[in-house]
């Protein structure tokens, strides 16, 4: 097993393939490939002849352009004003659900039971079947 190390035109490290066999590597073996691996911790490695050289990576991430946060588009914007109209009616919509069912359980509590005119008739009416059963 191998790997070759490829480079472009300025000699910079590009990419590198894996070869399960010898047998399956180029022959005669590309100009612009080596089997050197760069060393561990090496960034923006590139080839001069013998090793691959680079820079540290405090270096290179001074060499990195500053994040700029991309602005919203209109949609988005957009977007973001309706979620938030939505948030708010469900808010209210809650709050609203929560003072009616405040309103009907007080409701509730103020009316007193009273018997209602079924539970009178039941007894009538087995008293009437008894009687008939009797004659």
């Amino acid at each position: 097993m191998k790997i070759l190390y490829f480079w472009d035109s300025n000699f910079k490290l590009v990419n590198s393939i894996f070869y399960q066999n010898e047998e399956d590597m180029p022959s005669p073996m590309p100009s612009n490939a080596t089997s050197v691996a760069p060393a561990d911790g090496l960034y923006a490695p590139s080839w001069n002849g013998s090793a691959w050289v680079g820079i540290t990576r405090e270096e290179w991430l001074a060499q990195q352009p500053a994040a700029t946060p991309a602005a919203p588009t209109t949609d988005q914007k957009f977007q973001a004003q309706l979620a938030l109209q939505m948030a708010t009616m469900q808010k209210n919509q809650a709050e609203f659900n929560a003072q009616v069912l405040l309103q009907l359980a007080d409701l509730k509590e103020s009316v007193t039971p009273t018997t209602s005119p079924a539970s009178s008739a039941t007894p009538t009416a087995t008293s009437t079947a008894s009687t008939v059963e009797n004659k």
